[in-house]
């Protein structure tokens, strides 16, 4: 019995062995730490796995074939450079038309690159799975058909109505913008409007300039139709997400969105070097981390940004850790550290450390969240302002605009997050919660992605968007009867209405007719 228990287990937690490709052309760095723990583990079960990214992005990755896109790198060079950088500060509308450019020229750059041309030629590859980032990459889906491939997403930033499309999930998306200028949640009905009218913008974007430079990309490329196009777009057969219920707001997500948040964590955090360590442990009034993330540039920031962080430091008890791409070498005065690349875990770990100062990037925020560290937003652009929004909302965190930032303000805002007790506790709580799982994320991750080789037709965990018509995901087909029994009413009374009115006034006018010929009458006599 001992022998067939342990045979039965060793049974359930081998897989058959898969051919999975992996499209990752990030342009951030949270992509390749999202998922390079799942393609590790993946290689480590015994699965061959082919990884189409810019060169150096992700890392490589033992026992995984990597197919480095140089023309990548050029893009992102394109749009970290000052000229186009400062566009993130624009209208939300010239942000978009750059990114649609954006995703455009990206497609462009995979499919036409030598190495990827030369993997479709050879005729003895074989992919199980295409595993792709649910963005708006849409003519790549063509690949899961090209090799008739299980399709697979992966969200690394927030879920949004973008990717519940994708999913086949109908939950409303009143609250799920993506924009850019990220509008806060708002409860209010006409909060709620206008994040309504916000996502209409973004379909209608999404439809009229990004979808059809796709569509041009997708047939010139592989000759498929408009018609495949959208088929593709209902055959995604899961799709893990890079968030947790614990992080936020509380939404419905259908069984084929997989929450995972927290996989990076996985993977070991960056050694301290000891005069950091050193730093850190002698802090008195304890520590506060200041970073912006790896793609904002410190030195593209205006004064009006810069100066109220330099001056607020300088007045700070707290001992400061700064994170600034400036410094290559650690840079130490009495209450500041500066540091060109910081170990943001072990820094956030620690047990001096107060409080975060964020731009509000997902993995920043899910690595204080698995801290315990309260934060302090100061978000710019993309995802960050939503990220910011749900931690605020969760008790966790402050939110501060650029725009009014001051030293009084800023400090004042520092002062009550770090002596207000409720943000620390409210800050474990979140932690304990997050963590608190039947199984870590990556774990999750990999058990789901090879539940979706195991079964390549998903129609039993997603919902088609033609499974729920518009009359009956609203209900209306429910309403229908006592509409008409309203409608049988009212026509009803006004029938009757029309009739009594319609007698009374033959009645008037036979009256008026009498009097008439009696005066008629009377005269004649």
């Amino acid at each position: 019995m001992i022998f067939l228990h342990l045979k039965i287990d060793f049974q359930l937690d081998v897989a058959e062995a898969a051919d999975i490709l992996g499209i990752f052309p990030y342009l951030h760095t949270a992509g390749p730490l999202f998922v390079r723990p799942l393609v590790r583990v993946l290689v480590e079960r015994g699965h061959k796995v082919t990884v189409i990214s810019p060169e150096h992005t992700p890392t490589d990755i033992e026992g995984v074939r990597h197919i480095r896109v140089p023309e990548l790198n050029r893009q992102i060079r394109k749009i970290m450079d000052p000229d186009h950088y400062f566009h993130f500060f624009s209208t939300k509308w010239k942000k978009s038309i750059l990114a649609a450019t954006m995703l455009a020229n990206v497609s462009t750059a995979l499919l036409a690159d030598e190495g990827v041309r030369k993997m479709m030629k050879d005729r003895s590859e074989r992919f199980d799975m295409v595993m792709i980032e649910a963005s708006h990459l849409e003519a790549m889906y063509g690949l899961a058909e090209y090799y008739n491939a299980t399709l697979m997403g992966i969200a690394s930033m927030r879920l949004n109505w973008h990717v519940d499309e994708l999913a086949g999930n109908p939950s409303p998306s009143i609250h799920e913008s993506i924009s850019l200028e990220g509008p806060p949640l708002k409860y209010s009905l006409l909060g709620r409007f206008y994040n309504w009218l916000d996502i209409t913008e973004e379909y209608l974007l999404e439809r009229l300039v990004i979808r059809p430079s796709q569509l041009k990309i997708f047939k010139w490329f592989f000759g498929y139709s408009a018609e495949k196009l959208e088929e593709l777009r209902s055959r995604f057969n899961l799709i893990l997400i890079n968030t947790h219920f614990s992080m936020g707001r509380v939404r419905a997500n259908v069984p084929n969105i997989i929450e995972v948040g927290g996989m990076h964590l996985s993977d070991p955090p960056e050694p301290c070097d000891e005069e950091l360590q050193r730093f850190l442990d002698e802090a008195e009034h304890g520590v506060i981390y200041f970073s912006m993330g790896l793609e904002i540039r410190f030195k593209y920031l205006p004064d009006y940004m810069q100066q109220p962080l330099l001056q607020s430091f300088a007045e700070l008890k707290q001992r400061v850790v700064w994170k600034n791409e400036l410094f290559t070498s650690p840079n130490k005065t009495d209450n500041v550290f500066r540091i060109g690349k910081a170990p943001q875990r072990i820094i956030l770990s620690h047990p001096n450390t107060r409080l975060f100062i964020t731009h509000g990037g997902l993995l920043s925020v899910i690595e204080a969240i698995d801290s315990g560290v309260p934060m302090l937003g100061l978000p710019l652009f993309f995802d960050q302002f939503n990220n910011m929004q749900r931690v605020e909302s969760a008790g966790v965190a402050k939110v501060l605009d650029w725009n009014s930032l001051s030293v009084d303000n800023l400090i004042s805002t520092v002062h009550e997050i770090i002596e207000d007790p409720k943000y620390a506790q409210k800050a474990r709580e979140t932690a304990q919660n997050f963590r608190d799982r039947p199984m870590n994320p990556l774990d999750t991750a990999v058990w789901w992605t090879e539940y979706a080789l195991r079964h390549r037709n998903a129609t039993h965990i997603r919902l088609n968007k033609g499974e729920l018509p518009f009359m009956v995901y609203y209900q209306l087909d429910n309403l229908l009867p006592l509409i008409l029994r309203i409608g049988v009413i009212l026509v009803s009374i006004i029938f009757f209405s029309y009739k009594l009115f319609e007698k009374l006034q033959i009645r008037q006018r036979r009256l008026q007719e009498r009097n008439l010929f009696l005066r008629q009458q009377i005269m004649l006599r």
